[in-house]
Formats: C-alpha cells, structure tokens, sequence
C-alpha cells in the first residue's frame, strides 16, 4: 500500500493513495498531515484515489487517532478524487455529514474542476 503526502504552499496537502489502505499506513499519513498543519496552518485537502486502489484492511478498527481532531479542526476543504466505485466508502470513511469543512468527491478524469473546487 502506498500514501504519499507532500505539502505545496502556501497551504496545500495533496495526498496520493494507492493498493490496499492499512490501518497503520493510514495512521503515519495522518500524523504527516497533522505536522503540516502544525507548521503551516489550516489546509486545502486533496486526496487522490489512484487506479491501483483496492479496498480497505478487512477486519480492523478503523476508529479515530489522537490527531483527527487537530486535523479536522485545520482543513479548509477536502476534494476527493477518484473511481466512483469508491465515492460512498470515501465519504463514510471521512464522515463527511460530521466534519466542520466541505468535502466534494468527483470522478478521477474530473481532476482541473477539483483543483477548482478546492481553491474557489
């Protein structure tokens, strides 16, 4: 499984997610996340769901981690990218009906209306 994170400024997380989601890849790209948040402030989110992704980790726990709430606090917007196979998973998985920001989830081809989307 694969997740990479990089930081663009002034405030920009873009994260990549390919394979199958472990719990603790998840964990260690959060608290990436979390330190780019802690030294640069609130954040554009766009999580880019490659073709090479598979699922989620059967049978785990998948329950917040002492940085969710810092992160959730630091996130402007949230565009998700991606198949359409995974939208309803990624948007449970995020909450997105309980965070305090927006998420939009559009098809991997539509990746210039996200970009748009997220800095509008």
């Amino acid at each position: 499984m694969s997740i990479k994170v990089e930081f663009t400024p002034p405030n920009r997380v873009d994260v990549r997610v390919d394979g199958l989601l472990l719990r603790a890849d998840v964990d260690a790209a959060k608290h990436q996340v979390h330190d780019l948040m802690q030294a640069h402030g609130k954040c554009l989110v766009m999580i880019r769901l490659e073709n090479g992704l598979h699922g989620m980790q059967a049978l785990v726990s998948w329950e917040d981690i002492d940085v969710d709430h810092t992160i959730k606090q630091h996130i402007i917007r949230l565009a998700v990218v991606g198949d359409l196979r995974w939208r309803d998973s990624a948007l449970l998985f995020l909450l997105d009906s309980m965070v305090p920001f927006k998420i939009e989830y559009l098809p991997a081809a539509h990746d210039v209306l996200a970009d748009a989307w997220l800095t509008q």
